[in-house]
């Protein structure tokens, strides 16, 4: 795949890597090449066949909220594909702002109720305070239980801190969340912009993006990784990595031993194993058979991948199936098929 301007081995020891030889958890490991054919295999059946549930027999899948094999395939992914990086009526600068935007709602119902994507470059001050508080306004007087932000992760330190920005901006305190966050970026658009195009390397991106308070290292990563499928972005998800909390507790359960390799690189040491490891397992793992669905390009397991769904999701399935704690979000099922939010 294309690397476009990527510092290879951003932000990791390259050589470390290549000549680390960590002890890995057999049990774990099984586990972790199961999880990742099997969910695959939800996705083919649910989103591409069309078919009725359920999408598998095992329970833990079958009960459980886990996200797909490939982030382009969450639903709130696939919204910001759609109308933001996708969007020929964007500029580049736009499409950096709404990605921006997007990541700290993080809830395309509710983006769809303000009608973003946003022009930062004509909207003014005004158009938010009272066209897009009263789009907000409706919602809440039409549908009292309506909830503005995405469940996925915490969104405390945006909601705060940007409240925080905000009255020294304005000297007084903006109470409506949604309208925090569209204010934030309005204010702070050029410098984000400018930050953005002038980084020459991931690892710049991601420390210009958490410069901003209560931007932290989970949110930067994610708003980087969505920066990278915009086709002028300079850099793409290939060559760099940051592991959150949920994927460190993943990294520990499949290595027994790191061999002196941090989280980081424990991700890129499996992503370029992955192959190895399933030989030295006698585990089934051709991505052209896995991903079969998937043009030839796209049929590879990457180092966002790993981080996704190959660490992080991997300790909710092995807390869930050796710890006996069960994820926070069950699977509900529609008739219609589709989940509930």
């Amino acid at each position: 795949m294309n690397s476009k301007n990527d510092q290879i081995f951003c932000n990791v020891r390259e050589m470390k890597i290549k000549t680390a030889k960590p002890i890995l958890n057999e049990t774990v490991i099984r586990e972790w090449f199961y999880h990742q054919r099997e969910r695959t295999s939800i996705y083919y059946k649910k989103e591409i066949l069309n078919l009725p549930p359920y999408w598998t027999d095992d329970e833990i899948l079958r009960n459980y909220k886990f996200v797909n094999t490939k982030r382009v395939w969450d639903r709130e992914t696939k919204w910001l594909l759609k109308n933001v990086i996708n969007n020929n009526l964007l500029s580049y600068e736009n499409k950096i702002l709404n990605c921006f935007l997007f990541r700290v709602i993080n809830k395309s119902d509710t983006l769809n109720e303000i009608n973003a994507p946003l022009d930062f470059s004509k909207i003014t001050i005004n158009d938010i305070n009272e066209k897009i508080r009263e789009k907000i306004n409706i919602i809440s007087r039409e549908k009292p239980d309506y909830v503005f932000f995405s469940a996925a992760y915490i969104l405390g330190g945006p909601k705060f801190n940007f409240g925080k920005f905000l009255e020294k901006i304005e000297n007084m305190t903006e109470k409506n969340m949604i309208i925090r966050m569209i204010k934030f970026v309005f204010y702070n658009q050029d410098k984000i912009i400018n930050g953005v195009q002038s980084s020459a390397n991931q690892l710049e991106v991601f420390k210009h993006l958490k410069s901003f308070s209560g931007i932290g290292d989970f949110l930067a990563y994610q708003i980087f990784v969505d920066l990278t499928y915009i086709t002028k972005f300079p850099f793409t998800e290939m060559n760099f990595v940051i592991s959150g909390p949920g994927c460190e507790r993943g990294i520990n359960w499949i290595f027994a031993d790191r061999d002196g390799m941090n989280s980081e690189e424990c991700l890129f040491w499996f992503t370029i194993n992955q192959n190895n490891i399933a030989e030295k397992y006698s585990e089934e793992w051709d991505v052209n058979d896995i991903f079969h669905f998937l043009p030839k390009e796209q049929r590879v397991y990457t180092l966002m991948d790993m981080e996704n769904s190959g660490a992080c999701e991997i300790d909710k399935r092995c807390r869930t199936k050796f710890s006996n704690k069960r994820p926070k979000q069950k699977y509900h099922y529609q008739s219609n098929n589709s989940i509930l939010i």
